[in-house]
C-alpha cells in the first residue's frame, strides 16, 4: 500500500478525482478527432470533389455525435447525474433575455459588423457558399448549423466541461479550461475568430454560470453566426 501510494496512483480510487480528469481526457479526446475530421481538412485530403453543402453537414453532424450526443450518454449513464446539473435547463430566464439583448447589439456593432468587411471572412463564410444564393438555401443552412452544431458546441463547453467541472475547481479555472481547447479548435480559420473565440469562450462561460443554464449562451452563439453570415451577404 506504501508503494501504491507512493506512487500517486492512490487517488485513482477516489470518484471525486476521476471524474473531472475523465471529462478532461474526453474532452481531448473528442475535440481532436472532431478538428480532424472536420470538412476543412478532412474532406479535402480524402475526396477529391468537395461540395461545400456537404463539408459543412458533414461538420455539423460529427460535432452533434462526438460534443453532444455522446458526451450526453457519458454523462446520464456514466456519470448518473441529472441533465439539469449540466445546465439544461431554462434557469435565469429574466437575467438570461436581458443579458442577450445587452450583449448582442453591442456584439453586433464592435465586431460583427467592422468583421464582415473583412477579406479573411468574406472568403470563409457562410461555409456553403451556395447560402448567398437564395433565402431558401440560407435559411436551411443555418438552420441545420443552430439545431446540430451551435446546440452540441454549447453543451461541450458550457454544459459537459463547464459545469462539470465547476465543482472540482471552482468557477472562474473552469471558465479558462473550457476556453482553451474552444480557442484551439478554431485554429486555421479567420485570425480574428481565433482571437475572438478566447472572449468568447468567457463570455459564454460567464452568461451560463449566471443563468445556471447552457440555453442563453446558446441563443446568443447562433444569433452571433447567424448575423455575420447575413452581414457578408447582404454587404458583398
Amino acid at each position: 500500500m506504501k508503494n501504491y501510494r507512493a506512487l500517486g496512483l492512490f487517488f485513482l480510487t477516489s470518484t471525486e478525482e476521476i471524474k473531472p480528469g475523465l471529462i478532461l481526457l474526453i474532452s481531448a479526446l473528442f475535440i481532436t478527432i472532431h478538428r480532424y475530421i472536420s470538412p476543412f481538412e478532412f474532406n479535402l485530403n480524402i475526396f477529391s470533389i468537395v461540395i461545400e453543402f456537404n463539408s459543412a453537414l458533414n461538420m455539423f453532424l460529427t460535432a452533434f455525435l462526438l460534443l453532444g450526443i455522446i458526451p450526453l450518454i457519458i454523462m446520464k449513464i456514466g456519470f448518473n447525474e441529472q441533465l439539469a446539473e449540466y445546465g439544461i435547463t431554462l434557469g435565469n430566464v429574466k437575467t438570461g433575455f436581458f443579458l442577450i439583448a445587452i450583449l448582442y447589439p453591442l456584439i453586433s456593432i464592435l465586431l460583427l459588423f467592422p468583421s464582415s468587411n473583412t477579406k479573411e471572412m468574406i472568403a470563409f463564410y457562410p461555409l456553403d457558399k451556395e447560402a448567398t444564393t437564395s433565402i431558401k438555401a440560407f435559411v436551411e443552412y443555418e438552420l441545420l448549423r443552430a439545431i446540430f452544431f451551435y446546440t452540441a458546441w454549447e453543451f461541450f463547453f458550457r454544459g459537459f466541461m463547464l459545469f462539470g467541472l465547476k465543482k472540482y475547481v471552482g468557477n472562474w479555472l473552469a471558465i479558462c479550461i473550457q476556453t482553451i481547447p474552444s480557442c484551439l479548435w478554431h485554429i486555421g480559420m479567420p485570425a480574428g475568430e481565433i482571437f475572438a473565440s478566447i472572449f468568447g469562450g468567457i463570455m459564454f462561460g460567464l452568461i451560463a454560470l449566471k443563468t445556471k443554464s447552457i440555453f442563453y449562451p446558446l441563443i446568443l452563439h447562433i444569433l452571433i453566426g447567424l448575423t455575420l453570415d447575413l452581414l457578408i451577404i447582404l454587404q458583398n
